[in-house]
Order: structure tokens, then sequence, then C-alpha cells
């Protein structure tokens, strides 16, 4: 077997992020997406110290709407969204 095809083989059997091509590395994330949500998470804790008491639901859709979100973020708050649908 050739060594393209080791390489191949080798990402094809990695786990992909859910939301673009790249390798997860935690979380089913990217390093991209993930410290998007870390981010997020971070940032959370900064808005209930300003706005009381916010829910993450809220939050996110607040952040949703911000044109200013970036794209990544976007990216993560549309997942996180979906999982609290389903809860």
């Amino acid at each position: 077997m050739g060594v393209i095809r080791e390489i191949q083989m080798i990402v094809k059997n990695e786990t992909r992020c859910i939301l673009c091509v790249r390798k997860a590395i935690h979380e089913e994330f990217c390093e991209f997406h993930f410290e998007a949500l870390e981010s997020l998470r971070t940032h959370f804790q900064v808005w209930r110290s300003s706005y009381g008491e916010i829910t993450w639901y809220d939050y996110l859709n607040r952040l949703q709407e911000i044109k200013h979100t970036g794209k990544w973020v976007k990216d993560v708050i549309e997942i996180e969204l979906k999982k609290l649908k389903k809860e």
C-alpha cells in the first residue's frame, strides 16, 4: 500500500468537526469551532454579570441576532440551540 493511500485511510478514520471538514479535537468540534464554543462559555459569565439572570438560550439568541457576531460563533450557536430544543 502506498503512502498516499495510507494517509487517505487515516484521514477517513479521523473524527471530523460536526460543522466543517477539519479534524475534531474536542466535543465534536475542530480547533476553531471549539475555540468559538469556549469563547461563548466564557463570555456568558460576563453577560450574566452585566445583565443579571440570563439563560444560555436567551444569550445565544441575542448573540445570533448581532450582525458583528463571527461566523464560527454563529455556527456553534446554531448547534447549541438545536441541542437545547431537543431537551
